[in-house]
């Protein structure tokens, strides 16, 4: 018997990660590229003959109308455009919902995970967050794990992933588990793909170290760029890596010519600047969310990093007129 997928997705959903989410099925669960359903089936669940946009422009149709959700061997949310009115329809909740009350396995795709969250859904389960969207998914729903430093994530009946490529990565997982990790190869090197990568392996940072190279350094700066708030210590950043505090610091010397104390700072400017430049919050409110005692803390060693106070930045003409008296 085919494994069954059911898709929910939302309005203005993001594409790639459902196309290489089913593609990898598709090559895994038959011979060559005739994309015959023997292994595994699927189907986009929802309102027959309404359109769903994808935030790209295309729309899809639903392939089956919603009925029972224990039907499938797994329903698969996918997220889209973070945005209050971008929910699933009441009777695509309803679906969910029955298929969680039921115990049907439950998958979330990119920012699917905020929608389960909203259900409470993730409560107490480990979720992998993309790390753009972290800050954001853990100021709102603190009851998750929520990480940034895989991935995806398995636990029990939940499985999320980043987004992007990572989808195909959690479908490989899916493919390995069920009919073998041949099959999930054989997948990824059709959609060329260097390898199906599992949940050890780490997101790709952001852009304020290219030059980081080493699973441990990436894996610790996304660990940092996860805790700005309240930083974590040095040294508890090395245990989680497997390695000492030394051995760490040797490596963010190596790679990137700093220590890891001097990293994660810059990692909680670089992230003040960006409250600073991009929101109406005050000084004091960006300096407990980036980690500093108060705002005058704040403050100096923002000046000193960047060699401008965050009033200044934030007011450029206030600066220059004070400067002209």
């Amino acid at each position: 018997m085919a494994k069954k997928f059911a898709f929910l997705l939302v309005r203005d959903f993001t594409l790639s990660p459902l196309s290489l989410f089913i593609d990898t099925l598709r090559l895994a669960g038959d011979e060559g590229d005739r994309s015959r359903r023997i292994e595994f089936d699927w189907e986009i669940v929802g309102e027959r003959g309404l359109p769903i946009r994808a935030s790209c422009g295309v729309e899809l149709l639903p392939t089956k109308a919603m009925g029972n959700p224990e039907d499938f061997d797994n329903v698969v949310v996918v997220g889209g455009l973070l945005d209050t009115n971008r929910k699933l329809s009441s009777e695509k909740e309803a679906f969910l919902l029955r298929a969680a009350a039921k115990g049907v396995p439950l998958t979330a795709l990119c920012t699917g995970s905020f929608v389960l969250a909203r259900y409470g859904l993730l409560d107490g389960y480990s979720a992998a967050v993309s790390w753009f969207h972290i800050k954001d998914f853990r100021a709102e729903f603190p009851d998750v794990n929520a990480h940034a430093d895989s991935l995806y994530s398995v636990d029990r009946g939940r499985a999320t992933c980043a987004g992007g490529t990572g989808a195909a990565d959690l479908a490989g997982y899916f493919v390995s588990q069920f009919i073998g990790q041949k099959a999930a190869e054989k997948a990824a090197k059709i959609l060329v793909l260097d390898r199906i990568r599992s949940s050890r392996d780490v997101q790709p940072v952001g852009d304020l170290f290219p030059a980081a190279a080493s699973r441990a350094v990436k894996r610790a700066l996304l660990l940092m760029e996860s805790n700005l708030q309240e930083p974590i210590p040095v040294a508890e950043i090395a245990a989680r890596q497997n390695c000492s505090r030394r051995q760490l610091e040797r490596l963010f010397g190596a790679e990137l010519g700093i220590g890891p104390m001097a990293a994660y700072l810059a990692l909680r400017v670089h992230y003040a600047r960006s409250l600073l430049e991009g929101s109406d919050l005050a000084i004091g409110e960006i300096a407990y969310r980036c980690g500093f005692a108060n705002a005058g803390h704040f403050s100096r060693v923002f000046r000193q990093q960047t060699g401008i106070t965050p009033t200044n930045l934030r007011h450029p003409n206030r600066a220059v007129a004070a400067a002209a008296k």
